[in-house]
């Protein structure tokens, strides 16, 4: 009998603590590689000649870019996007499908949502820089820029300041490989509120630069953007204790034992 115990105690520990888990991962963000966004707007590049398959541009198609403001009509506002392998971005490839998000400068892309239910948030991501043409200091230098969302009250919570950079490998930038590298991002973990709607913002936070008259611009700094996923895990699902687990156990083991006599 102590054996059997035993056995059956172990076999319903796992199932019970795999149900309380289950309420965890939910994505929130809509169009996290920016491939409806494009759809929508019909972006350059995207719909050549009235199709859907995409193409790039040749070393020699000056002039021709698929780089283009994000216009409002999907889930995504402000910033910029790009297809795969973009000649003005340096062809950079997307980390996922064909396009890619971008902010520059001083520009910021956000996304509204409203939670479902009072949970942890985890928002994860890939950076990259727009990739340098001749050297690290055309258009190459790396980027600040923050995450932040903001509720409706006006209440914000920083999840967290990075700087993108250059994806380098041995042979430099213009290799395949670092024309494919991404960096993973994972930030701070956030509060979400059920019912409350929240904007998920992505800030670039460029330099200002003074000329010689006392004037003042923006650095021409970039960072691209691509697979963002907001997941979470409810803060209302109970763990259940041990001991409980333990007496479950021997509940079922008596119903078990009634019904063989």
């Amino acid at each position: 009998m102590i054996s059997t115990l035993s056995v059956r105690l172990a076999v319903l520990v796992p199932l019970t603590l795999f149900g309380a888990a289950s309420a965890f991962g939910t994505p929130l963000i809509l169009d996290a590689s920016f491939e409806r966004q494009a759809e929508l707007q019909q972006a350059r590049g995207w719909y050549p000649n009235g199709t859907s398959v995409l193409y790039g541009a040749s070393w020699n198609n000056w002039g021709w870019s698929s780089w283009t403001g994000i216009n409002g009509s999907g889930a995504w506002k402000g910033g910029a996007i790009a297809r795969t392998e973009e000649f003005a971005a340096g062809w950079k490839r997307a980390h996922t499908g064909g396009v890619f998000g971008i902010i520059k400068d001083r520009q910021t892309m956000s996304q509204t949502f409203t939670a479902i239910e009072d949970a942890i948030g985890t928002l994860s991501w890939f950076d990259a820089n727009r990739p340098a043409w001749r050297n690290i200091d055309w258009y190459g230098r790396p980027n600040d820029y923050s995450v932040t969302l903001t509720d409706v009250i006006g209440n914000l919570q920083v999840i967290g300041n990075y700087t993108s950079q250059v994806a380098f490998d041995d042979g430099g930038w213009w290799t395949e490989a670092a024309k494919a590298r991404w960096y993973e991002r994972i930030g701070k973990d956030i509060v979400l509120k059920a019912g409350m709607t929240y904007t998920l913002s992505f800030n670039s936070l460029s330099p200002y630069w003074y000329d010689q008259n006392g004037g003042r611009h923006v650095d021409d700094r970039t960072t691209f953007l691509d697979d963002i996923t907001l997941t979470t895990r409810a803060t209302g699902v109970a763990t259940p204790e041990p001991s409980s687990l333990v007496l479950v156990g021997i509940g079922v083991l008596v119903v078990a034992v009634a019904r063989r006599r």
